[in-house]
């Protein structure tokens, strides 16, 4: 009754997490129904369970050309040879062998893991996480200007964004490992007199002068803010990782009245 029983937990679990087409979910990742395995390229983050070393963990994290594979860790000359791979992880996860390979062909046993039912954990999985979750705590861009009545050709115009340098969001758990986020703006400003500049400062009002702007024309100017947000994460025992590309863009527009300023000749 025990053997019938694991049997039957083994093929639940087989045909649950791997041979349904909607484990399949992320572009990098397949399931093949030779062995049941899992198939993929590029940043596999390997889990704690992994039996090989941390080197190789970080090693395999950072290939994104590489091949990478989950074999269900069967027994040789046994009546029920895959009752091993039950039988040596925690209840509702299995035992894998995990090849790894510069390409398909090349591809070594480099260790095992105990994985359940979800897709093996990989750096494009991970970021579209991390992005999810940092834009839910990036802060809105709320630009202003002094003086709030407008400025003088001849007095540069102080500007500021109201966001800060850097954005720290509480860590978050995605399959069983800890991750961090770091996320950084730079501001584009467009003037709307013919001049952009860059910034990695986000101003602030007076007496603050980290952020001005002399326009030498009188009128009333667009102004426009960009954000641009990039971002970093780091995975608990594994490293830190730079999201591909941009994370998102914000933008707000000021209109920004400009007078001329005269001079005036006073007699004593």
């Amino acid at each position: 009754m025990r053997v019938a029983g694991i049997t039957g937990l083994l093929l639940a679990i087989f045909s649950f997490s791997l041979l349904t087409p909607s484990a399949a979910v992320s572009t990098d990742v397949t399931s093949d129904n030779e062995m049941v395995a899992y198939i993929g390229t590029g940043g596999l983050l390997l889990p704690e369970s992994f039996s090989g070393s941390s080197d190789v963990r970080f090693q395999v994290a950072n290939c994104l050309g590489c091949t990478w594979r989950y074999t269900i860790y069967c027994m040789q000359n046994s009546d029920a040879p895959c009752l091993h791979a039950v039988m040596s992880c925690p209840a509702g996860s299995l035992l894998y062998r995990v090849g790894f390979g510069l390409t398909p062909s090349a591809i070594n046993v480099i260790g095992s893991v105990c994985w359940g039912s979800s897709q093996p954990l990989t750096r494009s999985l991970a970021e579209a996480n991390v992005r999810d979750y940092a834009i839910r705590y990036l802060p809105k861009l709320a630009p202003g200007y002094a003086p709030p009545d407008g400025t003088l050709t001849s007095i540069p115009g102080i500007f500021w964004t109201g966001q800060p340098t850097i954005l720290l969001p509480p860590s978050f758990n995605l399959s069983g490992r800890s991750i961090m986020i770091t996320a950084t703006p730079t501001w584009r400003w467009i003037w709307g007199d013919g001049s952009v500049i860059w910034k990695s400062v986000p101003g602030a009002p007076f007496p603050s002068r980290e952020i001005t702007h002399q326009f030498r024309s009188p009128g009333n100017y667009q102004t426009q803010v960009t954000t641009v947000w990039t971002a970093s994460y780091t995975v608990s025992g594994l490293g830190t990782f730079d999201v591909t590309g941009e994370l998102v863009r914000q933008t707000q527009t000021l209109e920004v009245a400009v007078k001329s300023a005269r001079t005036v000749l006073v007699g004593h």
